[in-house]
């Protein structure tokens, strides 16, 4: 039988019993152990709340309505009392069901749609997961097999009746906010690197700055290392392919000045990332001239519709990007 997790009033450590068991973090200081015994981290006293889709909290003022306070995003935590009263927003006029927490010291509110508690942070990591009705392999939802995608963040429910291989969780499915479930236990990771991996890897590729972009994966990579079980965060979690390897394989390079560079006779495109594959978001007129603040390192052969192509990716001075090929260096 596998070992499973239950909410207790004292901070004990879960002793995994079976070895097919994935271990979840890092083990606690002073625990000595064998191969055949795993550990996996000590659960909080305080129960949580978990956002399972970014969302924010609110404060609760004078007169009576939802004020918003701050944004969070999927997989924050914040200090969950079970409280839950109705209300109105103050920037809709829409009444809608909120939650007490407490996060930083302070007493705020959630709407319900974000956040399920008591719980903890958890994610997918098989690549295609069933979700059950219950702790049992024949309750399949009545619709027809639901799927998790891996990398889908979870809340892992306080179980009170653990099954051998099910646990029971919280996840956003058709916009309904958050829906309890059954997972299969190998399925899901609630070790604390393998989230924070996860979280920082979503916040990342919709963070448009490139240093900001680029600092956040290479910290996304620093957790999936010290992890049990992910790997690939940028190249799995819809990073464009020819940023990642330019960012952190190190083939980019930040010029200490400008260069200059302008199209010929023909309209260029400007990408939002440097690959054939990503957007067009704005294009070079004939003739006209682009500041260039970064550059990949070493040559890149692309394959296009004209056959296979020599040059750099070169990071202009407003975040596009353009192929060396279809420009030429001038002074302005």
């Amino acid at each position: 039988m596998n070992g499973k997790l239950l909410f207790i009033p004292a901070v004990f450590f879960l002793i995994v019993l079976g070895c097919t068991k994935p271990a979840q973090v890092n083990e606690a200081p002073g625990i000595e152990h064998t191969d055949e015994e795993e550990y996996i981290e000590p659960v909080k006293s305080t129960p949580q709340g978990v956002f399972v889709l970014d969302g924010s909290i609110s404060e609760l003022k004078d007169d009576g309505k939802m004020h918003w306070k701050a944004a969070l995003n999927a997989g924050d935590t914040v200090d969950w009392t079970g409280e839950k009263r109705e209300a109105v927003r103050a920037y809709d006029g829409a009444t809608r069901n909120f939650y007490k927490v407490y996060f930083n010291d302070q007493e705020l509110w959630v709407h319900d749609y974000f956040i399920a508690g008591p719980a903890i942070p958890a994610v997918i990591v098989s690549e295609e997961t069933v979700l059950y009705t219950k702790p049992d392999p024949t309750s399949v939802a009545r619709s027809g097999t639901v799927t998790l995608p891996k990398y889908t963040i979870i809340a892992m429910l306080e179980d009170d009746n653990p099954a051998d291989d099910f646990m029971p969780i919280a996840v956003f499915i058709d916009n309904r906010g958050p829906v309890q479930q059954w997972i299969k236990i190998n399925d899901i990771s609630w070790d604390t690197n393998d989230v924070g991996a996860v979280k920082l890897a979503r916040i990342a590729v919709s963070t448009r700055v490139p240093d900001a972009r680029k600092a956040l994966f290479k910290n996304s990579m620093e957790f999936a290392s010290k992890g049990r079980r992910l790997n690939g965060i940028p190249l799995r979690f819809g990073y464009d392919p020819g940023l990642y390897e330019l960012e952190v394989t190190n083939n980019l390079v930040e010029l200490n000045g400008s260069e200059y560079y302008r199209a010929g006779d023909e309209i260029v495109n400007m990408r939002d990332m440097p690959s054939l594959n990503s957007n067009v978001v704005d294009r070079l007129e004939p003739n006209n001239g682009i500041t260039v603040t970064a550059r990949s390192k070493k040559p890149i052969k692309l394959e296009t519709e004209d056959g296979e192509i020599d040059g750099v990716w070169l990071g202009t001075d407003n975040g596009y990007w353009v192929f060396s090929y279809y420009v030429m260096p001038y002074a302005p």
